[in-house]
């Protein structure tokens, strides 16, 4: 399946806007929220640093970040995407933050010319995540740390009566929808390999028990997916979707899924294992 996340701008313009907006507005959401203040604590910003926000998207980590290093600082957000970034920039923020186009084969700044880098759920989507690894590994300088935040779709636990049903859609949706939803799992060895030196993981666990977290959206488009797909037929689409609302309605749905912090350093200094 093609994955709309990878470019948006290879979107129609209407369809780019309105990716921009749901991003944007599922920042809001608490385990959303929650999860990207995290990763901002995990890279550590102090006054007067220079950091990127590669994989910006709307810009939501970047004005995080902003207020953070100050008006002696920067941040920078660099995305694929010129949509996002018009998305990003109408969004506002001080004047320390700026955004750059760029896909990450040739980030446009000199060798060490950032203290520190951002990236929240961007490698799952992007074709070439080596590149990109070693690329931000040049752009920071000696003793640098690169915080990732990943999800990774293969740790999703649904409690649902039909256990076949349930693995063979979440299964599909994991192996084929938006991009690798393994890469969580994958970051320690992806970091490795491009030179990094691996600190801190952590992780995260968001529990779905209602409409207040993304888990039940993201469920009810997997079943509709699969069902479009042939991966399954209507009446095993209502019967899954069906038992999904039913237990909503009657609290008893429950959902959990894994996401991972990693704090990376681009050479063995004791600073950046924080």
């Amino acid at each position: 399946m093609s994955n709309p996340w990878t470019n948006p701008d290879r979107l129609p313009s209407d369809a780019a806007q309105s990716l921009a907006q749901f991003i944007n507005a599922r920042a809001d959401i608490p385990d959303q929220s929650a999860a990207h203040a995290a990763l901002v604590e995990a890279l550590s910003p102090r006054p007067g640093e220079r950091l990127l926000d590669f994989g910006c998207g709307t810009g939501v980590i970047a004005r995080r970040l902003a207020p953070l290093v100050g008006s002696t600082g920067a941040v920078v957000g660099v995305d694929i995407s010129a949509a996002m970034l018009e998305f990003a920039r109408a969004c506002g923020g001080p004047a320390q933050l700026s955004y750059e186009q760029n896909d990450g084969a040739a980030i446009p700044f000199p060798d060490g010319s950032f203290d520190g880098a951002a990236m929240a759920r961007a490698l799952l989507h992007v074709a070439h995540p080596h590149e990109i690894l070693v690329e931000l590994r040049r752009v920071l300088r000696p003793g640098g740390r690169l915080a990732i935040l990943e999800c990774d779709w293969g740790t999703v636990a649904v409690d649902h009566s039909d256990r076949a049903l349930t693995r063979r859609i979440l299964d599909w949706r994991t192996d084929t929808v938006d991009g690798n939803n393994w890469m969580g799992r994958q970051l320690v060895a992806r970091c490795l390999a491009a030179g990094w030196r691996v600190g801190d993981i952590r992780v995260l666990t968001t529990i779905g028990r209602d409409e207040t977290t993304t888990h039940f959206g993201s469920l009810r488009r997997s079943g509709e997916l699969a069902l479009q797909n042939g991966i399954i037929d209507q009446s095993e689409h209502d019967r899954w979707v069906g038992e999904l609302d039913s237990r909503l309605s009657t609290g008893l749905f429950f959902a959990s899924i894994n996401e991972f912090i990693l704090v990376a350093g681009k050479e063995e200094d004791a600073d950046f294992r924080r």
